[in-house]
């Protein structure tokens, strides 16, 4: 099967079932092809005529694959090996007793068999698999590749010998040449579904490493490839898993209804599959289906009731109320946290359901403690990154120094973005006014702002974009090579004054094609990534005629939203949240007095209290006249793939103001010092 194309660390040698009814339907091939007949058919007839001739070769391999079929390998050789001089001249009986010694586990003799099968007739692809499968086993690396590629030379269309090369490659951390392996191989057969799969596996592996290394660009481009070998895949040999894989690959690339097609398909081919009906949940909850998600979770919980994960979705959907249901819930989700001991993912997972269950019940002392547990053990440093749920945060890696990395990326940016350095670079840039860059603490009221400002006619809503960060980290590599006493992100601001005007409006350029994908016909198109307001300096550069909407909130609301999400550090750590939000102050701070560009800043608390005068604000500030429906901005169908998901298909309400006094008593502390901070800063 063609799943099965990554293998574990050493390949088996083991000889199953189905390689071995391949082997018999090969050698009957061989007699029955002037006339149609069944396999059983033509071993009877063997059978009939090795009795009447003991050295009819073709009626001995018959009954000597049959044998070996029914694991009857001592009368296989002893066929075989009846007249040794014939023997040693008969590629496929050596073909045939190379199996046999592979079924008793013999490999020495199994590779005696095929190499000499191979010498007599090069043309026998699986004997070259088997040959460097035996080798690969005994650490002989680079004959086994030798072998692969002579079965790649005699491939007979089942592509064995390339794609345990690919997987040779792939062992030995050669990624590059597993995946040109199989990208020569399809050549020859552009539409094979198990190529194709392995070759869609192996680019979503090196995209991954491509993107840790932020080569954004090359990573979005195997991407692309992955996907379209995914829908070969999917046009001629479709299963639950690789529509999955389809559908996770369509949601990196920010096609979410694509995605949503994707994962109904993998429920629709396999109804038992309660991961399908997760990922088919969620892509729900985003598009606004709550009840249809709900109905979804719960076939997922029901198939597959220790999946921690659809546990903590299906909890973020629900609005759960007092009684016995909900306490009997609250029952099971307890006892399967006593029972995953350390898979510290699950712990978090459930911690967090379990969290959400309380605080909707309104037991918040219970609920905290929950919290609490869930954010310590995403912050112990054994936790891996990107095994949780995505955060909305495009931090700059950690410095290498032992400066806090934001202190010190805001004491870089301070310094050179300047007014003197905005007048030098005036001219520069693209004078494209599509951009409208909603900016702010994550939880801070981004995804509530664009959703009014996508529900006029003239903006497209585009979500999260990380372009901008991946702008700046290109501009770091490829200007300035990384030294080990300087990050790269303390780099970019000095070097971004020194660029040609031609290389900063590739870049502009680049960032409006990404944007020309989420619209139509509208004139404007919304960046809503929060933690750009780091990077308002490079935004103003690029886009000088841009649009920047900078969201506030009373940030002990923010810390407590940001706490009860399932989000990544700083954003699960109280103290990082807290040191984060004052550099977060001292940077706005400097772009209000030199950015060359308006910020318009929304306040979340007066919104929520007034939310036609501010909405009627926020699209005079875009230059745009008004419209009704910005008003009914919870009936607007576009994709919401951020935590806010389900607030934002609600009409406007207040219950979120001065949320954090539910959990008062464990963060009066925090209160006070950041009450105390602000108030020092405006005197």
């Amino acid at each position: 099967m063609y799943l099965n194309t990554l293998s574990p660390p050493r390949p088996a040698i083991e000889v199953d079932r189905d390689a071995l009814n391949e082997l018999l339907e090969s050698v009957c091939n061989r007699v029955g092809q002037s006339v149609r007949q069944s396999n059983e058919v033509i071993i009877q007839r063997s059978q009939q005529r090795l009795s009447r001739n003991a050295l009819d070769m073709q009626a001995l391999h018959v009954v000597a694959a049959s044998s070996l079929v029914h694991r009857q390998t001592a009368k296989t050789l002893e066929l075989l090996q009846r007249d040794g001089e014939t023997f040693a001249r008969d590629p496929v009986g050596n073909r045939l007793a190379g199996y046999a010694w592979l079924v008793r586990q013999d490999t020495g003799r199994a590779r005696h068999s095929f190499d000499q099968a191979v010498r007599l007739d090069p043309n026998q692809p699986d004997c070259w698999k088997w040959l460097g499968l035996i080798a690969e086993s005994d650490d002989q690396y680079e004959q086994a590749a030798g072998y692969y590629e002579r079965g790649i030379l005699f491939d007979d269309g089942g592509h064995d010998s390339a794609l345990a090369l690919s997987r040779l490659h792939a062992r030995r951390r050669q990624l590059k040449d597993a995946i040109h392996t199989l990208r020569v191989s399809l050549i020859r057969d552009r539409r094979s579904p198990k190529l194709n799969f392995a070759l869609a596996r192996l680019l979503d592996r090196r995209a991954v490493m491509l993107g840790r290394k932020r080569m954004y660009l090359a990573q979005q481009r195997l991407r692309q490839e992955a996907l379209e070998c995914y829908r070969i895949v999917n046009a001629a040999a479709p299963t639950s898993q690789s529509l999955l894989m389809q559908g996770r690959l369509q949601q990196q690339l920010l096609d979410h209804s694509a995605a949503r097609i994707s994962f109904q398909k993998a429920v629709d081919l396999d109804p038992t599959s309660a991961k399908a009906f997760n990922y088919l949940a969620s892509a729900n909850v985003d598009f606004g289906e709550i009840e249809l998600a709900l109905g979804q979770f719960e076939q997922s919980i029901r198939l597959d009731p220790q999946r921690a994960e659809a546990h903590f979705r299906y909890a973020r959907a629900k609005r759960f109320q007092p009684g016995g249901p909900t306490r009997r819930y609250l029952e099971q989700l307890g006892q399967q946290l006593r029972e995953v001991g350390q898979a510290r993912q699950k712990q978090v997972y459930l911690n967090f359901a379990i969290a959400k269950v309380y605080d909707d019940i309104g037991d918040f002392d219970r609920a905290w403690k929950h919290y609490d547990r869930a954010n310590r053990l995403k912050s112990m440093p054994a936790n891996r990154p990107g095994k949780t749920t995505a955060t909305p945060t495009a931090a700059p890696p950690v410095s290498s120094t032992d400066e806090p990395w934001f202190e010190s990326f805001t004491r870089h940016a301070t310094r050179h973005y300047t007014e003197d350095f905005f007048r030098s670079m005036h001219g520069a840039g693209n004078p494209s006014r599509t951009p409208i860059f909603i900016v702010g603490m994550p939880r801070s009221g981004t995804t509530l702002t664009e959703q009014i400002l996508s529900s006029h006619p003239e903006i497209a809503g585009a979500g999260e974009l990380n372009h901008i960060n991946q702008i700046r980290q290109e501009m770091s590599r490829s200007h300035s090579p990384a030294t080990v006493h300087q990050a790269a992100w303390s780099r970019y601001p000095a070097l971004l004054g020194a660029m040609d005007p031609s290389e900063l409006n590739q870049h502009a350029a680049r960032y409006l094609d990404h944007l020309d994908q989420f619209r139509t016909r509208e004139r404007h198109v919304t960046d809503k990534m929060p933690t750009n307001f780091m990077h308002l300096g490079l935004i103003a550069t690029l886009f000088p005629g841009a649009t920047v909407i900078h969201c506030r909130r009373n940030p002990m609301d923010v810390f407590v939203s940001c706490f009860c999400q399932n989000l990544n550090a700083p954003f699960c750590d109280l103290d990082q949240l807290v040191h984060y939000h004052r550099n977060y102050r001292r940077l706005m701070a400097h772009w209000e007095r030199v950015l060359p560009i308006k910020i318009h800043s929304n306040d979340y608390e007066s919104l929520v209290a007034d939310p036609e005068t501010h909405s009627r604000e926020l699209i005079r500030h875009c230059g745009l006249q008004w419209d009704d429906a910005c008003l009914q901005f919870h009936s607007n169908d576009r994709a919401v793939h951020t935590p806010s998901k389900w607030q934002v298909r609600q009409p406007m309400y207040r219950s979120s103001v001065e949320k954090w006094r539910r959990f008062e008593k464990h963060l009066a502390p925090i209160a006070e010092k950041v009450s105390a901070e602000i108030a020092a800063e405006v005197a």
